[in-house]
């Protein structure tokens, strides 16, 4: 994989997540905002190699982690470790599930957005919630379960309708990554006779 283009996506994707979160938040289903970075990491997760993947995953994860706008200590320090656990625990998932899925199609990468949006609210939440039992933290009290879970799952779902147009952007622009060959499904259409 060509690590400078990585960066490059990464940052755009990282910055339209901070600059236009607020735009496209739905606050009727609990603020559910989708996450372009979270395109961003299906499609690299489904076509990187697995270690290559998850340096991805860390490296997205703290830029998320240290993006403007993102949830810090009491003081607006940025908390590292949060949204960055749960992209390498979305990576793994999607590293797991790669060998029985078509990865060369958007649908693919959509579903895979979802699932790695998940993934991040719910690491988020579950370092939020021990934050806030940790008794020399001064964390703010975390929402309820309730409130938070149909956030996570909004957020999932809104995520991966809007990874339908940008998984096809970025399915155009595979020639531009160079990523290896792993082995696995790649596409019905290539592994016909």
């Amino acid at each position: 994989m060509r690590w400078w283009i990585f960066i490059l996506a990464s940052i755009i994707v990282v910055g339209l997540d901070s600059g236009l979160g607020g735009v496209f938040t739905i606050r009727g289903l609990g603020h559910a905002t989708p996450s372009i970075a979270a395109c961003l990491l299906a499609f690299v997760s489904l076509q990187a190699r697995p270690r290559t993947a998850l340096w991805a995953a860390w490296l997205i994860g703290m830029m998320l982690d240290l993006s403007p706008g993102s949830t810090g200590a009491a003081g607006g320090i940025p908390v590292i470790g949060p949204r960055t656990l749960g992209a390498i625990a979305a990576t793994q998932v999607v590293i797991l599930l790669r060998p029985v899925v078509f990865r060369r199609r958007v649908i693919t990468i959509a579903v895979m957005a979802g699932l790695v949006s998940a993934c991040i609210g719910l690491g988020s939440a579950a370092v939020e919630t021990l934050r806030w039992w940790m008794p020399w933290t001064h964390a703010l009290a975390p929402p309820p379960p309730g409130t938070r879970i149909g956030t996570i799952a909004g957020s999932a779902i809104y995520t991966l309708l809007l990874a339908l147009p940008v998984g096809a952007i970025l399915r155009m622009t595979t020639i531009w990554w160079r990523f290896e060959a792993p082995s696995g499904r790649l596409d019905y259409a290539s592994n016909r006779r």
